[in-house]
């Protein structure tokens, strides 16, 4: 689920798209971390530490620059994820 899920962030029209499917590896492999630094050191985690705050930025300012097709492109997305849920659920 979670590399699907890294693959429709991927497709989304934002900067810094691999640097954030990497985040969400990192969190998805260290449940328990209880700060950025601790997702950082994760093996899986290929980025600087900086990037976490870079990635997320990317994904606000995207919003910023054009809603619509940042919003068109997410629900897609939701929608595909939501209908996956149902199957293994």
């Amino acid at each position: 689920m979670t590399e699907a899920f890294c693959h429709s962030i991927l497709r989304l029209p934002i900067n810094k798209s691999k640097a954030l499917c990497n985040l969400v590896m990192g969190l998805a492999s260290q449940v328990n971390a209880s700060s950025p630094t601790a997702i950082s050191l994760e093996d899986c985690y290929h980025y600087q530490y900086s990037s976490i705050s870079d990635s997320i930025n990317a994904l606000f300012e995207a919003e910023q620059h054009d809603p619509s097709e940042v919003k068109a492109a997410r629900l897609e997305m939701e929608k595909k994820f939501i209908s996956q849920d149902r199957l293994f659920t």
